[in-house]
């Protein structure tokens, strides 16, 4: 593209070229027309001069003279009779020379007189002005002399004109550009400092327009600087709003993704990333359906296109599933799409209506047997004897196992939602494994099982001691019940309770040889009311627990630090215990 400055300099060249070029075509005609016209004047006299020879001399006489004013003559003459028959010629012999009795100066001067034309003559090859008159000779007849200029000396001459108008033209042509640059150049040199000062502005640095001494230029200066500063106070502004709004989405717990009317992502942030799973924030401009896993999702960006407001609750599909609530709305340049986690809030609820039912079934089955046991002693008046105090004692042991399930119920919530309120201690995880083993072989179904210790001489922690020891009991307890339920009283059971160091935790393993837990099973032992499968559930002894010992022992593991975990094994069941060191 030029510049406004080239465009000028090229608008003055290209009048200044047109005015010349006007002005030598005019000049071209003039000269031209006017040298013809000096020349047919020229030929006339001739003409005349010969024809008063030719009347008073006749045509032999003036033959005679001819041959003598040959060299005088400055063209060609030509005597030519009425009938068009060349009688002499200057130049080229009469005999040889075609009957001119059809050329245009001849028929016109036959008829008027004298005639004239300026043509391409094929004797000579050339073109001439030709000037022809018709005058009487003896006996009443009459003969057409005609006289020519070739136009060889009218080219020289019209070439001379326009050469030398040529260089005065060039010389004009860069006295104008000359000074037409120059004009030009004073004349945007205010504006180049305007264009300079603007540049300054518009990479963010502080800047005025100059004063000019025009006042047109005084004024647009003004008004400039009058613009810049309400721009830069309105930039200044704008990038206020726009920090503190970026603050503002960026702190929001809900995702915010902007798409434009093409239906391209503008703007989206961490959260919004996070929600729809993308490993890396899109770029702008890039298509929404990119980034949007679901089709019905687009088909919400679709329908708030056309003015609709929508709001749906998504399930994504990834490990362990999330659900996203969407809400999308028209903006004046395009979709917003308000992305909310239920994760958690629907992962609650289901947790709530998961413990409502399995603690509802699981008071059912004691709550069953008071009422039965009850019933019994109310019906019968007559009872055998022993046969009262066997109800009754039923009666106090259910309500020991309800007492037990409301109190394991309510540490275990307590720990999922308080803070501990005792303090961490000193302790050694060796003194409380061994009285862990001790209390296991005074257990009442651990007479025939052997209980083996392996321990470091200490193993000091800092730990809440009961909490640890709950955790570690109920492990060693279920240990010792599943495997009398598989040897039963019978000799061959084992269970080995360990300690050894892993990393920056002590590992306590507590493996027995019992019937083990199915392989499909062990992703939810560890929740409530849940147990590894048919062959854990109650036993012999017909008291066995709710599925929350696994479930407490985790949960204070992990509020201690550590972790519980679960190996799978061909005999038995073996879990490890992590707490980190002191």
């Amino acid at each position: 593209m030029f510049s406004l400055k080239k465009k000028i300099l090229f608008l003055v060249s290209l009048v200044v070229f047109a005015a010349f070029g006007t002005s030598w075509l005019l000049l071209h005609g003039v000269v031209r027309n006017g040298i013809i016209k000096q020349g047919a004047l020229e030929l006339s006299r001739q003409t005349e001069l010969l024809s008063l020879s030719l009347a008073r001399e006749g045509v032999p006489g003036f033959l005679r003279d001819l041959e003598r004013w040959r060299g005088a003559l400055h063209g060609r003459v030509t005597l030519i009779d009425t009938s068009g028959a060349v009688l002499a010629d200057t130049e080229r012999n009469p005999s040889a020379m075609d009957n001119h009795l059809s050329r245009p100066e001849v028929q016109e001067a036959l008829s008027s007189g004298e005639g004239e034309a300026v043509r391409y003559s094929r004797t000579t090859n050339t073109y001439s002005l030709y000037f022809a008159r018709r005058v009487p000779v003896e006996s009443g007849r009459a003969a057409v002399i005609r006289s020519s200029y070739t136009l060889d000396y009218l080219s020289s001459l019209t070439r001379e004109i326009r050469n030398r108008f040529l260089l005065n033209l060039l010389f004009a042509v860069v006295l104008v550009l000359g000074f037409g640059a120059w004009f030009v150049r004073i004349f945007f040199r205010p504006l180049e400092r305007m264009v300079t000062s603007a540049g300054r502005i518009a990479q963010g640095e502080e800047a005025r327009f100059p004063l000019m001494a025009e006042p047109e230029l005084q004024r647009l200066s003004s008004a400039l600087d009058g613009m810049s500063a309400q721009l830069r106070g309105a930039l200044s502004e704008l990038r206020t709003e726009r920090e503190d709004l970026s603050r503002i989405v960026t702190a929001l717990p809900v995702g915010v993704l902007l798409i434009d009317e093409e239906r391209k992502v503008r703007y989206v942030n961490e959260m919004a990333s996070a929600l729809l799973s993308l490993k890396t924030p899109p770029e702008e401009g890039t298509p929404v359906e990119r980034v949007l896993p679901s089709g019905d999702m687009y088909a919400m960006v679709l329908s708030a296109l056309q003015g609709g407001e929508e709001s749906r609750v998504f399930g994504l599909p990834e490990p362990g599933g999330r659900y996203v609530r969407i809400t999308s709305g028209k903006t004046a340049t395009g979709v917003l799409l308000v992305l909310s986690d239920l994760t958690e809030e629907r992962r609650i609820e289901q947790s709530r209506r998961e413990f409502i039912a399995d603690a509802g079934h699981e008071l059912q089955t004691p709550l069953t047997t008071i009422r039965a046991a009850a019933e019994y002693l109310l019906e019968t008046p007559e009872k055998e004897e022993g046969e009262e105090e066997k109800y009754l004692s039923t009666i106090i042991a259910q309500q020991e196992r309800m007492s037990r399930l409301v109190d394991d119920l309510l540490l275990l919530s307590r720990m999922e939602s308080e803070v501990p309120v005792r303090d961490a201690e000193d302790a050694d995880l060796t003194v409380i494994l061994g009285k862990i083993a001790d209390e296991s072989r005074a257990h009442p179904f651990a007479e025939f099982i052997d209980i083996r210790e392996e321990f470091p001489p200490e193993a000091p922690v800092r730990v809440r001691a009961d909490d640890i020891s709950r955790a570690l009991l109920n492990l060693s307890e279920n240990a010792v019940k599943y495997v009398r339920e598989k040897f039963g009283p019978n000799p061959g059971g084992m269970v080995s309770l360990s300690i050894g160091e892993k990393g920056g935790s002590w590992s306590v393993m507590v493996c027995d040889n019992g019937p083990g837990i199915a392989e499909d099973a062990a992703p939810v032992i560890f929740d409530r009311f849940r147990r590894g499968d048919g062959h854990r559930a109650r036993g012999e002894w017909g008291k066995g627990g709710y599925g929350l010992g696994l479930a407490i022992a985790k949960r204070i593991l992990v509020n201690t630090g550590g972790d519980l975990l679960f190996h799978p094994s061909e005999n038995g069941a073996v879990f490890e215990a992590l707490i980190p060191k002191k």
